[in-house]
């Protein structure tokens, strides 16, 4: 996806990755914990997509330097400016992993098919992880992954959600009316999953994820979307999901605290600009008084551990992104490729109202793709000009 004509890593290094990811998310649930061993594994396997690359490291990692250097910034500027605690160790933890995804995805996106892989790789995981789906909470229960690394109800819901997204729109592009049935059937069985966590982030992403994908959709024609939407009412009216309806509208009735988050996030934002408060000082105390609370979203998360330097740099990755997103909505891709829209949607709104999605593997795939989108069109203008020039050159 990100640059045709290069050679791609072997294909063990992708099934290695996604043997790592496994363990990271199931190992424990498992009981097959190895201290050190899930991040060891993911820093060699990032090093030897980089060495497969060799020359074309440039080229293929262009479309993600602003993500390796907002990764870089807010480390450096922890260990030079701000005292250490286990939570900045934590968060340290998370950024190593994250710049490790951002070299093993773009290599692995030369080979052709990765998205489609990726996808079914994430929802053998989903599965894997079904056996410890338990309902947990009061008067509204809410589906959690007991012991495994999506066990809390937005990461799980944001889980399923991608493979919601991916194979909703995937049916699309299928031919055989089986496969179709296949693939919108397992979207629908990973929304049922989504709408198990009462979670309202990754809903809506969903839905404004759907408007964008469907735009596209509806140029190809009727049968299809008639056969999915006739789909989706059969279920309906089967009641499956009346209940977790039910409880989607209780929880909006409730005040989500954002409000109160955000502004007190952007004023310590603006109290200390350059160099933030600290990867150990993120959190905000509730307006309780009783316990802390992670800002809610990923932007003003990376400002306050870093500035608005990192947050600048962020930006610019993000903004790469949705610029791939609307070249191939513009220039009506088919393939793989005509599903980056609606994921990319997906990816920016758990983004805006949550705080680790963005160094999820799944938001790293998606925003990786999308942003290459545009330095394959860049290429493939540029082959198109030397063939030009060759038959130019050539007696008439």
């Amino acid at each position: 996806m990100v640059y045709k004509g290069l050679s791609p890593p072997p294909a063990y290094l992708e099934y290695m990755w996604y043997a790592s990811l496994t363990y990271a998310m199931l190992g424990k649930v498992w009981g097959i914990v190895i201290p050190t061993a899930g991040g060891v594994l993911l820093v060699i396997i990032a090093v030897a997509c980089v060495l497969s690359v060799g020359v074309q490291a440039i080229q293929v990692y262009r479309p993600v330097v602003w993500a390796l250097t907002t990764g870089f910034l807010l480390i450096s500027i922890q260990l030079l400016f701000h005292e250490g605690n286990p939570q900045a160790l934590s968060e340290g933890i998370s950024l190593v992993g994250w710049l490790a995804l951002l070299l093993i995805v773009p290599a692995l996106s030369l080979r052709p098919g990765f998205l489609k892989r990726f996808a079914l790789a994430a929802l053998a995981v989903g599965i894997a992880t079904l056996p410890y789906i338990k309902m947990s909470g009061g008067s509204m229960e809410r589906a959690i992954a007991s012991g495994t690394g999506i066990s809390n109800p937005n990461s799980l819901g944001m889980w399923f959600g991608f493979c919601t997204v991916f194979f909703l729109f995937w049916g699309f592009q299928l031919q055989k009316p089986i496969l179709k049935v296949v693939s919108w059937t397992t979207a629908l069985g990973c929304l049922y999953i989504v709408m198990l966590t009462v979670s309202r982030a990754p809903l809506l992403a969903i839905i404004l994820a759907c408007v964008v994908g469907f735009r596209s959709e509806m140029k190809r024609g009727f049968v299809p979307l008639f056969l999915l939407a006739l789909l989706f009412c059969l279920v309906y009216v089967s009641g499956m999901f009346d209940e977790k309806i039910n409880d989607y509208m209780a929880r909006g009735a409730e005040e989500t605290g954002r409000g109160r988050l955000f502004p007190i996030a952007l004023q310590r934002v603006l109290d200390s600009p350059f160099i933030g408060v600290g990867l150990g000082d993120i959190m905000i105390r509730r307006s309780s008084g009783r316990g802390f609370m992670n800002p809610h979203n990923g932007l003003l998360h990376i400002a306050l551990g870093g500035g608005i330097v990192p947050a600048i740099c962020f930006l610019g990755y993000l903004a790469r992104a949705v610029i791939g997103a609307f070249r191939i909505m513009q220039r009506r891709y088919v393939g793989e490729s005509s599903l980056l829209p609606p994921l990319v949607v997906f990816a920016l709104v758990e983004i805006m109202v949550l705080d680790y999605t963005f160094v999820c593997a799944w938001a790293v795939v998606v925003l990786s793709l999308a942003a290459g989108a545009r330095q394959t069109d860049g290429y493939r203008r540029s082959v198109t000009a030397l063939c030009n020039v060759d038959r130019a050159r050539l007696p008439a």
